[in-house]
């Protein structure tokens, strides 16, 4: 780590006083550096050039677009990163203030305004690796493999004298008939047809990652950080990763807090009545059963939180399909 530290300030001309290590692991390293110049925040994601560059890209689109995002240290030649081990080290400035707390309807709101003015600021987004990261070409691909591996577990598990699976087997019907309908929704969809081939440059940006631990709040500033997640995709997708959250902190399907999250996030990105309908199908269609299955959550959960947890889902889902049959 010394040798690290010396190369940082020999490129970046940074006196450093001190330094704690955040985070080191097969997934990144994150040091915080206290310098001469004030405080850093020192990262390498292990990622390729090209990945690396096109995180930097979105970041300084929405940077100019008036999100607030930590902005980037460059060296002394005036490079966005350095290498170390094989792989970009950036520096970045440090962002300070607490996580927003998603406990009142206000910060909720908050939090959906926050998402919805990304996501509308992110269009018009070009960058010379966009093509890379492009998941709309996915969604096929994606939608089929979940409802197959739905279909695998039920027959896989469908004997087993588990306790568990039989709590799964007994509910997984209903995820199935749902993943069924979202997938034929889907399929007959003109919007989602012409909105795959649709230019990168008219997609929406998506965080990979938006939740409350990456949205920093001092008085009336957000700053969103970690990126490393960021690609094209369609709003649904950072929409249920705080859905997923607000559901595991109140333990339960609240449509109230739904209302106030979409509420806040359609004040700052309109989306029209087709839109709303692919973002009501995505949101159906049972992706988080499915990770909930595939990455075997249960076998940490007593018999009673998996149980909870199935029927939290299906009471989501069902007002999904409630919504996407309305706008059809």
């Amino acid at each position: 780590m010394e040798a690290l530290i010396r190369l940082i300030e020999e490129e970046y001309g940074l006196g450093i006083l001190s330094y704690e290590i955040m985070r080191n692991s097969n997934k990144s390293l994150v040091i915080v550096l206290r310098t001469r110049k004030g405080k850093f925040l020192g990262k390498s994601l292990f990622t390729t050039e090209e990945r690396q560059n096109f995180i930097l890209d979105a970041e300084e689109h929405l940077r100019k677009k008036g999100i607030h995002i930590p902005k980037l240290q460059k060296t002394k030649a005036n490079q966005r990163f350095i290498y170390w081990n094989g792989h970009p080290f950036l520096i970045q400035y440090w962002a300070s203030g607490p996580m927003l707390a998603l406990n009142l309807p206000a910060r909720i709101r908050r939090t959906g305004s926050t998402l919805g003015r990304i996501h509308a600021a992110s269009v018009g987004f070009s960058s010379a690796y966009s093509h890379l990261y492009n998941a709309a070409n996915t969604w096929d691909e994606e939608y089929r493999n979940d409802f197959t591996a739905l279909q695998r577990w039920n027959q896989q598990y469908e004997s087993s004298k588990d306790p568990k699976h039989q709590i799964i087997f007994l509910h997984l019907p209903f995820f199935l008939i749902a993943g069924k309908i979202a997938l034929e929704s889907l399929e007959k969809s003109s919007y989602y047809q012409n909105w795959r081939e649709l230019p990168t440059s008219r997609h929406f940006l998506c965080h990979g990652d938006f939740n409350n631990g990456n949205l920093l709040s001092e008085k009336q500033k957000i700053t969103v950080i970690d990126w490393e997640d960021v690609r094209f995709d369609f709003p649904s997708k950072d929409i249920s990763r705080v859905l997923s959250l607000l559901m595991r902190k109140n333990k339960k399907w609240n449509p109230k807090a739904f209302r106030y999250l979409l509420d806040g996030y359609l004040r700052e990105n309109p989306l029209s009545r087709r839109q709303r309908h692919l973002l009501y199908i995505d949101l159906a269609f049972p992706h988080i059963t499915e990770r909930f299955l595939r990455q075997q959550h249960y076998l940490e959960m007593s018999e009673r939180d998996i149980e909870k947890f199935l029927k939290q889902e299906i009471r989501k889902t069902a007002y999904m399909l409630e919504e996407m049959k309305a706008l059809e």
